[in-house]
C-alpha cells in the first residue's frame, strides 16, 4: 500500500513538473571560452535533479562500503552470541537430562560469549560434579568468578556442591561470605544445616532448624529427625561428664525433651553415666504426656532414690494399661531391685499370661537366679533364648538387661 501511494504521488510530482517546464521559454547558458552551451530551463533542472539522485546514492553506496567491517564484526559478533546462547540452553536441558558430558561439553561451547559464560560456567561446575570431577568443577567455579552479577549464584552452588562432596569448612566458608553481603534466602540456609550437620556442630544445627521451621522452610518430620540427630549429638558430647551431661539435657528445649526417642536416648546415656533419676524425670515427663511402651525397659533400669514412689507411679500407670507386657515387665524389674519378689514373681507370671515374651522369660530367670532357684534359671534362660533366636531378623535386637546382683535371699 505504501509503495502505491508513493508511486501516485511521484506521478503527481511528474505531472505538475511537465506543467510548469512547459510553460517555462527561459535559457541557460554555459559560457567556457571558446565553448557555449545554451540549454532550457526544464533540461537543466532536469540535469540537476539527476546529479543530485546520483550523488545521493554514490555518498549512501561509500556509507555502506566504509561501514561494511563493522556490520560484519557486529554479524559474527550476533552470530557467536546466538551460538552461545544455544549450547547454555543444550547445556542446561542435558543438565536436567542427567547428560552430563553432553552439558559440560555444550557449556564450554558457551564460553564464546562473555554474557552468559559464567551462568555456563556454574552448569558446568554441577555436571563436572556429577561425574565426581571434582578438580575441573573447582576450576568452573573459578571461571564464574568473572562475572560480577553471578556472585551470590556462584556462591549458593559452591557451598551446595562442597556440602555435597562432605567438605563442610569449605561450605560454611562460602555461605559466611554470602551472608557477609548481605543476602538472606532459605536454600543457603538448608545448605548451612546440611553442613553444620556434616561438621557437628549441633548448637548451630538446632538454631538453623527452628529459624526454618519459623519461616515454614523445612518439613515437620525433617525438622524433628535434625532435631533428633543435634541432641543426641549434644549428649554424645558430654557423655563423659555426667554433670555436664545432665546440664545439657536440661538445657534442650522442652518440646525435644517430650519427643520418645530423644527422651530414651537421653535416658540411656543419664543411666549409663550414673544419673537414673534425672533419666528417670526424662522417661516420666513423656509417659505422662503420651503413652509409648518403648520407653519402659529403660525406665526399670533407673535406680533412683525412692523406688518405691517409682512403683506408686508404675501402678498407676498399670491402672489405665492393664494388659500392657511393658509395663508389666518394667513394674517386676522395679520389684525385682528392691528385693520384692512375690510382687516381681505376680508381675512376671501375669505378663506370661498375656502371652510368651522373651523378655518376661529373660526377667522371670533373673528372678530365679536372685532367688537361688539354679533349675528354675536354666529353664527361664533356654526359654529366653529360644525366644530371641525365633524372632524375625529385621527386628532390632533389645538392649539387654543390666545384670543385677543380689544375694540369694528366701
Amino acid at each position: 500500500m505504501k509503495s502505491l501511494i508513493g508511486l501516485v504521488l511521484l506521478a503527481l510530482l511528474a505531472v505538475l513538473s511537465a506543467m510548469l517546464l512547459k510553460e517555462s521559454v527561459g535559457t541557460v547558458v554555459f559560457l567556457v571560452p571558446p565553448t557555449r552551451v545554451d540549454l532550457s530551463v526544464g533540461f537543466f533542472l532536469l540535469i540537476v535533479l539527476i546529479v543530485l539522485w546520483l550523488t545521493f546514492w554514490l555518498g549512501r553506496v561509500l556509507q555502506r562500503l566504509a561501514a561494511f567491517p563493522e556490520r560484519v564484526r557486529i554479524y559474527r559478533e550476533r552470530r557467536t552470541e546466538l551460538g552461545a546462547h544455544r549450547a547454555l540452553y543444550e547445556a542446561l536441558r542435558a543438565l536436567l537430562e542427567g547428560r552430563f558430558v553432553r552439558a559440560e561439553r555444550s557449556a564450554q561451547d558457551a564460553q564464546a560469549a562473555p554474557p552468559v559464560a559464567g551462568m555456563a560456567a556454574l552448569i558446568g561446575a554441577r555436571a563436572a560434579h556429577r561425574m565426581q570431577e571434582f578438580d575441573r568443577r573447582d576450576r568452573w567455579l573459578e571461571q564464574a568468578e568473572s562475572d560480577p552479577d553471578l556472585a551470590t549464584a556462584r556462591r549458593v552452588v559452591s557451598a551446595e556442591l562442597w556440602a555435597e562432596q562432605r567438605e563442610p569448612g569449605r561450605a560454611l566458608r562460602a555461605i559466611e561470605a554470602l551472608q557477609s553481603s548481605g543476602a538472606r534466602h532459605l536454600h543457603a540456609m538448608r545448605i548451612a544445616l546440611s553442613a553444620h550437620v556434616q561438621a557437628k556442630h549441633w548448637r548451630d544445627v538446632m538454631r538453623t532448624v527452628r529459624v526454618l521451621e519459623k519461616r515454614r522452610a523445612l518439613h515437620a518430620e525433617a525438622a524433628a529427625r535434625v532435631r533428633r540427630i543435634a541432641v543426641r549429638g549434644l549428649l554424645a558430647d558430654a557423655a563423659d561428664d555426667p554433670v555436664l551431661l545432665e546440664r545439657t539435657w536440661e538445657a534442650v528445649d522442652s518440646p525435644d525433651r517430650l519427643v520418645p526417642d530423644i527422651a530414651l536416648d537421653a535416658a540411656r546415656r543419664l543411666n549409663e553415666a550414673g544419673r537414673g533419676q534425672a533419666a528417670a524425670l526424662a522417661l516420666e515427663a513423656v509417659l505422662e504426656r503420651q503413652w509409648d511402651e518403648r520407653l519402659l525397659d529403660e525406665y526399670a533400669l533407673c535406680e533412683v532414690t525412692g523406688s518405691r514412689a517409682q512403683i506408686e507411679r508404675a501402678e498407676s500407670w498399670l491402672k489405665a494399661h492393664p494388659r500392657s507386657q511393658p509395663l508389666l515387665r518394667c513394674l517386676a524389674r522395679i520389684c525385682l531391685r528392691e528385693k520384692l519378689w512375690g510382687k516381681a514373681r505376680a508381675y512376671l507370671e501375669e505378663s506370661q499370661r498375656l502371652g510368651e515374651d522373651a523378655q518376661t522369660s529373660l526377667a522371670l530367670a533373673e528372678l530365679a537366679e536372685a532367688m537361688g532357684d539354679g533349675e528354675g534359671a536354666a529353664r527361664h534362660f533356654r526359654r529366653a533364648a529360644l525366644g530371641l533366636a525365633q524372632r524375625a531378623p529385621e527386628e532390632a535386637t533389645p538392649r539387654p538387661p543390666r545384670t543385677i546382683r543380689r544375694e540369694a535371699t528366701w
